[in-house]
């Protein structure tokens, strides 16, 4: 996940096109909460800039290497404990989004509320972004691609829900954005109408649950983690595009150590 305390980070027609976009540069980024210290140690993912770096970059990237709850993991399915039930509550609308190049990923920033109820407790949507390969994986299982789903409360505590993403039919709900992708740094991209964020979750949506950080850094810990089970898909030519962009700007899986994952149907 890329994310803020730290967080220095359709008319009906329009639903179905989603995030129609034009390019814009801006000198000033208004929203980092993917990556609150991406100008602090200036961290990647190669070369000394690489995550088994990433705690020599920075005092405050300590928890990057000592940090006992950790994320991205390789979550055992088949260990997980059942828990019955539904655990997620949707309260997404159309929104307009500001899409941004970090430098590290592309980030579409809401601008309306949307929200996400777990366990009781309400998050508020930020805002989503992409990795190439996936961060998580399942019984080892990697896949081209992983959204993550940025969410804080008012306290700012982090609540994220990843989907990842294989190849497979075109995700015409990603289609405008896709053909709207920053190349550069700094880059915005501004959707002519709002975005559905609803449309981009699998229609079924069991998730293994389980605490761990941010995947970028400082990656502090007490990050709730709310991964789908079902992928959604992108065709061959939409996940090359964001290759092209960013492929390996993923995190290697971290021990799971005594951590429970709970495997919950919504």
């Amino acid at each position: 996940m890329k994310a803020f305390p730290f967080l220095a980070i359709l008319t009906l027609a329009t639903l179905l096109a989603s995030c129609h976009a034009g390019h814009q540069t801006h000198a000033d980024t208004t929203t980092t909460e993917k990556h609150p210290a991406s100008h602090s140690g200036h961290w990647g993912y190669e070369g000394m800039a690489a995550p088994e770096h990433w705690s020599e970059l920075s005092a405050e990237f300590v928890k990057c290497a000592e940090g006992h709850f950790q994320s991205p993991i390789d979550i055992g399915s088949y260990a997980a404990k059942e828990h019955p039930g539904s655990i997620l509550q949707f309260n997404y609308h159309p929104s307009p989004v500001d899409l941004v190049n970090n430098g590290h990923s592309e980030q579409a920033n809401l601008k309306a509320e949307n929200t996400v109820v777990a366990n009781g407790h309400a998050y508020s949507l930020k805002q989503f972004h992409f990795h190439s390969p996936s961060e998580h994986q399942v019984d080892g299982i990697v896949y081209p691609m992983e959204m993550h789903l940025v969410h804080s409360d008012e306290d700012g505590k982090l609540a994220v829900i990843g989907v990842f993403i294989k190849e497979g039919k075109e995700n015409v709900y990603l289609e405008n954005l896709w053909e709207a992708l920053p190349e550069h740094a700094e880059e915005h991209a501004h959707p002519q109408g709002p975005c559905d964020v609803l449309h981009l979750l699998p229609a079924e949506k069991t998730v293994f649950h389980y605490s761990g950080s941010l995947t970028t850094p400082p990656c502090s810990e007490g990050v709730e983690w709310f991964v789908m089970k079902q992928p959604i898909t992108l065709s061959k030519e939409q996940i090359e595009k964001f290759e092209k962009l960013y492929h390996g700007n993923n995190r290697p899986v971290q021990a799971q150590e005594a951590r429970a994952v709970e495997v919950i149907g919504n």
